[in-house]
């Protein structure tokens, strides 16, 4: 995982719990933010602020952080959000690589939206239908998962392995 850390000026003392309200409005008023509803948390200790999160892409994570650093009395953003194509790539990841699921992405669609995962396509059994809804539970970021995998039994269809 990759933090961006930025750097501002301090303008004038204010307490962090004004700064932290201040940025939450400026994510309200920027509508690319606020009308797709992306879950950030900011965190303000001293001026230094922390974003944690998920939003929908590189372009959301950029704005948050910009939007932040132009609060007044902010000193430093400190950017740990995740976008949605970064979870869907982590996820993609965990169920290729995990013995008990062994999916590709040419079998399984994964879908993240705000961190909500949704995982579609043909399994061999429940156990590894199971398997993967629990893996994918375990990726940073991932919020929830629909777990909308359907089990097929082998040679109904040319999608297993």
């Amino acid at each position: 995982m990759i933090f961006n850390k930025l750097w501002t000026r301090r303008n004038g003392h204010r307490t962090d719990a004004d700064i932290k309200a201040e940025i939450y409005d400026a994510f309200r008023s920027y509508d690319a933010l606020h009308l797709t509803k992306p879950r950030i948390e900011v965190e303000v200790q001293e001026g230094a602020v922390t974003l944690r999160g998920v939003v929908l892409g590189a372009g959301q994570w950029g704005m948050a952080e910009k939007l932040a650093a132009e609060v007044n009395g902010v000193i430093s953003v400190r950017n740990e959000l995740l976008d949605d194509p970064t979870i869907e790539g982590d996820v993609a990841r965990v169920l290729a690589r995990d013995p008990k699921v062994r999916l590709s992405t040419s079998v399984v669609r994964i879908k993240s939206h705000n961190g909500v995962v949704t995982l579609r396509g043909p399994v061999l059994t429940q156990m590894q239908q199971m398997a993967a809804e629990a893996a994918v539970r375990s990726v940073p970021g991932v919020t929830d998962v629909i777990n909308r995998l359907v089990v097929t039994p082998p040679g109904r269809d040319g999608h297993h392995r």
